[in-house]
């Protein structure tokens, strides 16, 4: 696979992670407002709305240190990758690829 093939697939799924977290945020916001209102929200509105808020501080999290520390677009990956070893699960859930099954065949 060349390089543009590849960035090309992670842009693209990059792209469509924003735009699953803005329609995510939306859906909160309508939670949020229904809220206010009424007081109530269901069990699965109540769900909803605490996975859009752990993905909202996952996003922050993973933001604030690339603008604030030296050396942070090396060390992100890093972390992110061994957190994942870890079953400790650092991205929003919207930017989680799928795991790719490869063949072992030889």
């Amino acid at each position: 696979m060349n390089i543009e093939a590849i960035i090309e697939e992670n842009a693209h799924h990059f792209l469509k992670g924003l735009r699953t977290e803005y329609s995510g945020d939306k859906e909160a916001l309508l939670i949020i407002r229904e809220y206010i209102a009424g007081g109530t929200i269901s069990v699965e509105q109540d769900h909803v709305l605490k996975m859009q808020l752990a993905d909202t501080l996952k996003i922050v999290g993973i933001g604030v240190p690339f603008v604030l520390i030296p050396g942070a677009s090396i060390i992100m990956p890093i972390l992110i990758k061994v957190a994942a070893r870890h079953n400790i699960e650092l991205m929003p859930a919207a930017f989680v690829q799928p795991e790719k099954k490869e063949d072992h065949n030889v």
